[in-house]
């Protein structure tokens, strides 16, 4: 009998239920533990649920395809990515950024760091804001319907990516812990592909990533990136850690 690959996943209250639930344990043996107590050559692939686990998965080595630390900070600072990919030349692919306070409505007030919407709050008329420490005011993307985008690059190459529709049922939304979507469908991520792809590649990004976006009058509008595996991905991680898995130098 062939031997399992052996995976080790960080620990994380919800994605790490559904993953041992949906995850083919026939083909994969999977482990889930904090970083820190870890022998990670026990291991033939290492994957973190949370950028704060990306430093400490460092220390994997090659078990691990992860990107530079420089791109996980940028990338967990929404202003600052946002000015990074218009300084890269995909300013069309960005929510317009405002003065702060902002003139024109609707807008959404973000904090610069923070996940599943938590510090972010869609402001639609005179007398709505809230001031937040260390935030900034972008364009509000009108739509009921926001994308996700998984991509996993390795040298150079994108080796799996799943795309989904999550319907808000309101077109000004904030996907999280308060506004969940109303449903979540597999979809054709279209124009936002190539943009997403060449995105990456500007930045010379490695490893697992999901895209967040909306389309507005058809245009691809980039909401954030998360330099991390995404929740919705765990659904097909089985196919995704055959694709990680096969990437890999041996």
């Amino acid at each position: 009998m062939m031997m399992r690959p052996r995976i080790l996943f960080g620990d994380h209250s919800t994605q790490a239920p559904a993953i041992e639930r949906f995850v083919d344990h026939a083909r994969f043996d999977v482990t889930f533990a904090a970083f820190d107590s870890v022998d990670f050559a026990a291991f033939d692939c290492v994957v973190p649920l949370r950028v704060d686990q990306i430093a400490a998965a460092r220390a994997a080595g090659a078990r691990a395809v992860l990107p530079s630390a420089e791109l996980v900070a940028v990338c967990d600072d929404k202003l600052a990515f946002n000015e990074r990919v218009i300084a890269l030349g995909f300013g069309d692919a960005i929510p317009a950024l405002l003065p702060d306070p902002p003139t024109t409505y609707p807008y959404i007030r973000k904090s610069r760091r923070g996940d599943f919407g938590v510090g972010c709050r869609m402001v639609c008329a005179p007398g709505e804001d809230v001031p937040i420490a260390d935030s900034f005011c972008q364009h509000a993307v009108a739509g009921a319907v926001e994308y996700v985008l998984h991509l996993l690059r390795v040298d150079g190459r994108i080796r799996y990516s799943l795309c989904y529709a999550y319907d808000m049922g309101v077109t000004l939304g904030v996907r999280g812990a308060e506004q969940r979507a109303l449903s979540t469908v597999p979809a054709d991520p279209g124009a936002a592909y190539p943009v997403c792809v060449a995105i990456l590649e500007a930045l010379g990004f490695e490893g697992t990533c999901c895209f967040n976006y909306k389309l507005e009058d058809g245009r691809v509008r980039i909401l954030e990136l998360n330099p991390r595996f995404g929740g919705s991905l765990v659904g097909e991680v089985s196919a995704y850690l055959e694709a990680l898995l096969g990437a890999m130098p041996r």
